[in-house]
């Protein structure tokens, strides 16, 4: 078990015992409430939350924890009171402290080497495939695996029992295939090897699929599932709360919320999509209970011809380069909610906050979505300008805007 020391474990159960306290609060169960409703498709408003990781460093107290086990454990619990004491969204406070059960998955076996700039965020891969048809025997079988993490699980419980419930948790099983594909030829060499070789591209897609299913089926026969439908993250800062799962260790992937999306085709038409990737697409999303899909990318002009096939999806996102009423008009009257990113660039913009300018886009969205289910997930906002209280400031007009025009 690894060690912490004393003053590690006195703080950790110091915010452990506030987190607690947010939990049972009568606001906080009234949440927890409100997004078992709004993902079973029977709540009475739209849901707002803001994700802070981008910007943590500007909300959060430095962590103060010594060792490094410490410091993980640290920043967890003071992720989990951000929510309510600096920004004030929907986000509902665990009453648990998670231990997250990981697995692994590399497509065809390959490992990608990442260059890194000096002095800087920048990097590039170093692509395997320059060319599909002569380096095709580069692609082998996937090489996969799991982890229970039973030792943060021992040391969760031997500092929190009595104090928080400590659960072991799932991700959301889910892929960004697209993703794995540009890693492994860059996005140019993607475009064309689907002109060049369309049956060793559907060869390719459809190896990663067989594999990812097989990955998982093996997941399914360890006993690795966990039910993700209780207060936990279900990628795109949205939450799992859901009674249309039914909770248990040991689960199938059709007891799992499944996240999917492919920035990477943002460029590729509606009907080239169709035919190359949305069948392999099709297939990993069969694979669950619910799907939530979608990052960055359009999504409207996919919806006719493909994202209306699945029947298991629930969430999908509406990202800024979406055409917002269209999508609102396939969307109204269906299980799929609206789940709106606005564009960060309006929040996190240096200098003074535009608040008509964000008032503007957001009544937008409210119309567009009206007699939809909908959800806003403010993401990837990288900086609140220099003032701290920004993002408790554009929750509560998003709120404002919902109550006056919803």
């Amino acid at each position: 078990m690894s060690i912490i020391t004393g003053k590690d474990r006195a703080i950790l159960q110091d915010l452990a015992k506030k987190q607690m306290e947010y939990a049972n609060t009568e606001k906080n169960k009234a949440l927890e409430e409100e997004w078992y409703l709004h993902n079973d498709l029977q709540g009475s408003r739209p849901m707002v939350t803001i994700e802070e990781g981008t910007f943590f460093h500007e909300v959060a107290r430095p962590l103060v924890c010594e060792t490094e086990k410490g410091r993980a454990f640290e920043g967890q619990l003071v992720r989990n009171l951000i929510g309510r004491e600096d920004i004030d969204d929907d986000r509902a406070t665990p009453d648990y402290f998670g231990v997250w059960r990981t697995d692994w998955f590399t497509p065809f076996g390959v490992d990608i080497e990442v260059k890194h700039a000096s002095d800087s965020i920048g990097y590039e891969f170093v692509h395997p495939i320059k060319d599909l048809e002569e380096d095709f025997h580069k692609l082998g079988p996937s090489k996969y695996g799991y982890d229970k993490n039973p030792e943060d699980l021992e040391l969760a419980h031997d500092i929190f029992d009595g104090i928080i419930p400590v659960m072991e948790l799932s991700y959301a099983p889910g892929s960004s295939m697209t993703q794995s594909i540009v890693k492994l030829m860059s996005m140019e060499t993607m475009f064309t090897s689907m002109y060049d070789y369309p049956e060793l591209f559907h060869k390719m897609l459809e190896m990663y699929a067989d594999d990812w299913i097989t990955h998982n089926k093996k997941l399914e026969k360890a006993g690795f599932f966990i039910t993700n439908n209780r207060n936990q993250n279900v990628p795109q800062g949205s939450y799992g709360q859901t009674r249309d799962l039914i909770s248990k260790d040991g689960a199938t992937m059709k007891d799992m919320w499944g996240y999917f999306d492919s920035q990477e085709t943002s460029g590729v038409s509606p009907g080239m999509f169709r035919e190359m990737y949305f069948p392999y697409y099709k297939r990993l999303m069969d694979t669950c209970g619910l799907v939530n899909y979608g990052c960055c990318e359009a999504v409207h002009h996919l919806w006719d011809s493909c994202l209306c096939k699945c029947d298991n999806l629930r969430k999908l996102s509406i990202s800024p380069w979406c055409d917002e009423e269209m999508i609102g008009d396939r969307l109204r009257g269906t299980g799929v909610i609206y789940h709106r990113k606005p564009s960060p660039n309006l929040v996190g913009a240096a200098g003074a906050f535009d608040e008509a300018g964000f008032s503007k886009h957001i009544k937008a969205t409210i119309k567009a979505a009206k007699g939809c289910k909908l959800e806003f997930s403010l993401r990837d906002i990288y900086s609140l300008g220099g003032e701290k209280g920004r993002g408790k400031k554009v929750v509560g007009l998003i709120k404002d805007l919902i109550e006056l025009h919803w």
